[in-house]
């Protein structure tokens, strides 16, 4: 169903870079590389060019001061980007495990008819 949805936003909006990375992330995510590739490829060769995305991060101090710093991917202009990144890291690892608790959880309110077990 993605698949479809990004297909028909592409034609709709042909130099709009988002659905093409939908998709070549959806592929990715799949282990599709060659569909990846051919996604990226696609992009290249109808001039389409991804944004550059930004976040923002408070870096103030503990006493509730704020100061936000704007970053892109690979940005070490800051003076402590390499504490960002592992916190960033850290926070990303986190998400993850919560996220694989969360399945493991439903799968198994899901089988609670019969013996508790996890879907394959």
């Amino acid at each position: 169903m993605a698949e479809r949805v990004a297909d028909t936003l592409m034609r709709m909006e042909p130099m709009e870079s988002g659905s093409f990375v939908l998709m070549s992330n959806l592929y990715a995510e799949k282990g599709d590389w060659e569909m990846v590739a051919k996604v990226r490829k696609g992009m290249r060769g109808k001039g389409v060019r991804k944004e550059v995305g930004y976040s923002w991060v408070d870096t103030g101090d503990g006493d509730g001061s704020l100061y936000l710093h704007e970053f892109s991917s690979g940005d070490t202009s800051h003076p402590e980007s390499g504490e960002i990144s592992r916190m960033a890291k850290c926070l990303g690892l986190e998400m993850k495990i919560l996220r694989e608790n969360m399945w493991e959880t439903n799968s198994l309110k899901m089988n609670s008819f019969s013996r508790p077990t996890l879907k394959a």
